[in-house]
């Protein structure tokens, strides 16, 4: 049997092998701790933190809610103009009463000519229901078959005046006059012609009948207008 310098060891294993492996242990045990104190940690820059602007979260209050219809203020109607009211001008006091041309049938009873004047006997009838009254002298004119005005009496060729007999005219009632024509100095007119009257006061126009052809009075003052006249109504 062989024993090594130490006595008690038994198995021929020297204290050299022993003193082998615990030093191989302590080797382990210090690689074993150097690499948990190297692990390398997170560094806090390389960390990234997610952040939420307020822009990105408060609701946009100029935005309109999905589904919502947005309605514009209804128009205020504009009131219709009001129209003035109609005054009716008052008629003057010799117009009071006078028949209208609404209410008269004008006719033609007969034409006579002297050689150079024309004369066209006329009258005046009323055919309405009610009373009216005729005075003064009537204006006038002289009409061609096509119904143009070929003379006229003019405004002054109408006159009435205070100092005029007013004849009353009942239904059916009858006035005459006497147009008188002269002084005919250019080409013969359309036949057939006829005579008009325009009562006074604009209250209206009366156009006879014409009678056949009527006879045209001559030219005796060349270069001066055609002449009309007429005289005061008479029952």
């Amino acid at each position: 049997m062989i024993y090594s310098g130490s006595g008690g060891i038994p198995g021929g294993v020297s204290l050299a092998h022993r003193s082998a492996g615990v030093a191989a242990l302590i080797l382990a045990a210090l690689l074993t701790a150097a690499c948990g104190s190297s692990a390398v940690s997170p560094s806090p820059a390389n960390t990234f933190v997610a952040t939420t602007s307020p822009s990105d979260t408060a609701p946009d209050s100029s935005a309109t809610p999905s589904g919502t219809a947005t309605t514009a203020p209804a128009a205020t109607p504009t009131p219709a103009p009001t129209k003035a009211p109609v005054v009716a001008t008052p008629l003057p006091p010799l117009a009071i009463g006078l028949c209208t041309g609404a209410q008269l049938k004008l006719t033609i009873i007969s034409w006579q000519n002297d050689g150079s004047i024309s004369y066209a006997h006329i009258t005046a009838t009323n055919v309405s229901s009610g009373t009216c009254t005729m005075r003064g002298k009537p204006r006038t004119q002289i009409v061609d078959g096509k119904g143009a005005i070929i003379a006229d009496a003019g405004s002054a060729g109408g006159e009435i005046s205070t100092g005029d007999p007013a004849y009353t005219l009942a239904p059916n009632g009858v006035v005459y006059d006497i147009a008188t024509w002269g002084n005919w100095c250019k080409s013969a007119p359309t036949q057939n012609v006829a005579v008009a009257v325009v009562m006074p006061f604009s209250l209206g126009r009366l156009v006879a009948k014409p009678l056949g052809a009527a006879p045209i009075p001559s030219c005796y003052a060349s270069g001066t207008a055609t002449t009309l006249s007429a005289e005061a109504w008479t029952p």
